[in-house]
């Protein structure tokens, strides 16, 4: 089996367990290839068939236990933990480069310590890291030391402990412990070693790594409690009935139950997960947009204003007075800036397309420092910097860290590509952030005064440190992406039983409504509704939902619930007057719209959609009432005068429509315009200068007669209806035809 085939074979394992159909979940299991001939695991599904045949058989006959749901549930942890064992086991099987490292990072510890096999061949932690465990002194040495390099050896290869250790045994949890309790251990590496936590979690369930991350979101460091919840907010979402069969979990998870601290940060952190499925968009609006417009600005800018003789090498910073007016001329350009700069505040990852390319450098090759948070005393960073200006050194790597806008690793990328800079774009970077290291000391500033926007702050980046990882690492395809799951933390069990907060639900629905994904505002709308909720919004937003999903029957049931709160009337009673357009009931529409016309006389976009309504019913005379009414407000304008023109046109009024139609053509007609001046033309008797208006018409329409011939059909029955000689149809049909080919 392929890494495809095993990981389709045990997701359907997975769902059967969901619907708790224990039976078909072990024959699906048995099946397998690898269990014939493999006596262990042949023996442990046969136990566990045993266990649940004597649980159904007791139940059938009445047997009373009370201890039955804790025996239901322990049986579906064996058949979980079963099916994981098996899935490791065949996915170790194949010549994935994630099985090659696991098996080259097992036998390096087994040449290193040949007596530990046994604990060596289930990963357990080396004798480096407990070595370095002992010292109580902090390590900070960023030389090419010995002592550094043995140092960063050991906690690259516990990282790889962690991430690629399917289940912990208990020395192991203690031995995490351990490194999160030592103090001879940076803040930076014990956040690294988070990443590898929940990274291991989320490779396959364990439920001790699971009650460290629980463990870990009640540390004093917000650094890793921060990342600690980010973990545990997915595992959420992955992992979600089957967390609520572990008692253990349970208790652990209960302290956080209705926890106000806890609410604030997790909706946090849903919100900025949930953000995260809009970084593909922002950067494809990047590349299509922006940079285009971008190139195209400056080629013309520069062509404009002579830019290269406008700045000297001296005088690069001075700025051309004419260059604020030429963005003047840019709406386009400065909008679409501005719109990625809010995004940007708010926590839109817009930098993406920006670092893809810079994630090649050998610093990536390991891991680990896709997760390790930047600190300019890295020895990468110092490496890599020391050949510059030590003020430059000073000005860029304080800048640089204390940027709030740039996740970690986007910020090692940064300094890493300075080499391949020319110096006057260094130049530029190092007075670039000395003029922004005063806004940068004030949010930071800001942030420490505020818990709150201070974590906030790191589950943004963490989130995005994330996403490059799954979307940008070479192994991304064997990893698996948990940005491409649906990821709504806030409908499963585990989140409902922490958060009963209604307004937090709320907050996210409104966040996930705001960011156009109607599909999972609903289902929370729907789960409020269902949990007894009840206002206008809720039935407003779950309308407008329905609508966007194209089920009008269920939009307008829900705005006819909103509109009972007796709120936004108007609003409501346009997009209900819309669904019922969409189902082609205009009769239902029509009276919304009429209803609507009563609270607000004066919109004329009320007034056209009750004429076109009228049109549509065969009441050209109703319609002319209401777009006599636009024509009053908006004198002069052929977009005005079209419908009036065309009303008129169908009631026979042909003097009065041929005072509005002579006005049209000599405006800027269209093909419309052209053809229902022929119309006239025609019902007046004035066969040639129908002919021509015609031929207009198709002219304006670049030469497509199939186009005219498709509108004249339409508006054949009013011609008749006036007065037309059905037979002289034809006659003009084909005259107009000939010459509109280029026949004299």
């Amino acid at each position: 089996m392929n890494q495809r085939e095993i990981e389709k074979w045990y997701g359907r394992v997975v769902e059967l367990l969901k619907q708790r159909r224990i039976i078909d979940a072990l024959g699906k299991i048995s099946k397998l290839d690898l269990l014939k001939g493999n006596s262990g695991y042949e023996v442990r599904i046969g136990e566990l068939r045993f266990t649940y045949g004597s649980m159904l058989s007791y139940t059938i006959k009445g047997v009373v236990d009370p201890q039955r749901e804790q025996i239901y549930n322990r049986l579906l942890v064996s058949v979980y933990e079963l099916a994981d064992n098996i899935r490791m086991d065949l996915l170790s099987r194949n010549s994935s480069h994630l099985a090659t490292i696991k098996k080259e990072l097992e036998r390096g510890m087994l040449q290193e310590n040949e007596d530990m096999a046994e604990s060596l061949m289930s990963l357990s932690f080396d004798y480096e890291l407990d070595e370095m465990l002992r010292s109580t002194v902090l390590f900070d040495d960023e030389t090419e030391s010995d002592t550094a390099m043995q140092h960063r050896k050991a906690i690259i290869r516990a990282f790889n402990l962690l991430w690629l250790t399917d289940k912990l045994t208990e020395d192991d949890t203690n031995q995490v412990q351990r490194i999160f309790k030592s103090s001879s251990i940076p803040w930076y590496e014990k956040s690294m070693m988070m990443s590898a936590l929940t990274l291991g979690l989320l490779r396959c369930f364990d439920q001790r790594k699971l009650e460290l991350l629980i463990d870990l979101y009640h540390s004093d460091d917000y650094r890793i409690s921060q990342r600690a919840l980010v973990g545990l907010i997915i595992s959420f979402s992955l992992y979600d009935e089957r967390i609520m069969l572990y008692p253990n979990i349970m208790d652990r998870l209960d302290s956080l139950k209705d926890n106000e601290r806890f609410g604030i940060e997790a909706e946090s952190v849903i919100i900025q997960l949930i953000r995260s499925k809009g970084t593909e968009k922002i950067t494809q609006k990047f590349r299509d947009e922006i940079i285009p417009d971008v190139i195209r600005f400056n080629e013309e800018l520069s062509e404009k204003l002579n830019l290269d003789k406008l700045v000297s090498p001296d005088e690069f910073t001075d700025k051309n007075p004419d260059w604020e007016k030429y963005f003047d001329n840019q709406p386009g350009l400065v909008r679409k800036l501005e719109e990625l700069t809010n995004m940007q505040m708010e926590g839109a990852d817009v930098f993406l397309s920006a670092f893809a390319m810079l994630k090649s450098f050998s610093f990536f090759n390991e891991v680990p420092n896709w997760f390790m948070p930047f600190y300019k005393e890295h020895h990468a960073v110092v490496n890599a910097l020391k050949s510059e200006d030590e003020t430059f050194r000073r000005l860029l790597t304080e800048g640089i860290e204390k940027s709030v806008y740039m996740c970690n690793s986007d910020k090692f990328s940064f300094i890493l590509n300075m080499a391949n800079m020319p110096d006057g774009q260094k130049n530029m970077i190092g007075q670039m952030f000395g003029a922004e290291a005063e806004q940068f000391e004030e949010l930071i500033a800001e942030e420490m005064s505020n818990p709150q926007l201070r974590n906030k702050r790191i589950v943004i980046q963490y989130i995005q440190d994330l996403y490059r990882f799954f979307r940008l690492h070479p192994l991304r395809h064997e990893i698996g992406d948990v940005f491409a799951m649906p990821l709504e933390i806030h409908n499963n069990q585990i989140f409902s039983h922490l958060m009963k907060d209604k307004n937090r639900i709320q907050a996210i629905a409104s966040f996930y409504f705001d960011q156009d994904y109607f599909d999972e505002s609903l289902r929370i709308y729907q789960y409020l509704e269902k949990e007894g909720e009840s206002f206008a919004e809720l039935y407003e937003k779950a309308g407008y939902c329905y609508q966007q999903k194209g089920k009008y029957e269920e939009a307008i049931s829900y705005y006819r619930k909103a509109d009972l709160f007796d709120t936004n009337r108007i609003w409501l009673l346009g997009k209900i007057a819309q669904c019922h357009l969409k189902m082609n009931n205009t009769a239902s529409a029509l009276e919304a719209y009429l209803e609507k016309d009563i609270f607000e006389p004066d919109n004329l976009k009320t007034a056209a959609a009750i004429g076109s309504c009228y049109l549509n019913l065969n009441n050209p005379e109703k319609a002319l009432e209401y777009f006599y009414r636009i024509e009053f407000a908006d004198q002069g304008s052929a977009i005005a005068m079209r419908p009036v023109a065309w009303c008129l046109l169908i009631l026979g009024r042909n003097e009065e429509a041929e005072n509005y139609y002579q006005q049209l053509l000599a405006l800027d007609p269209n093909a419309y315009d052209y053809m229902n001046a022929g119309h006239l033309a025609f019902l007046k008797g004035d066969k040639q200068l129908a002919a021509e208006h015609y031929i207009s018409s198709i002219q304006k329409r670049g030469g497509d007669i199939k186009a005219f011939l498709k509108g004249f059909s339409v508006d054949r029955k009013y011609l008749i209806e006036n007065g037309v000689n059905t037979s002289d149809l034809p006659l003009m049909i084909d005259y107009v035809r000939f010459r509109a080919e280029g026949n004299d």
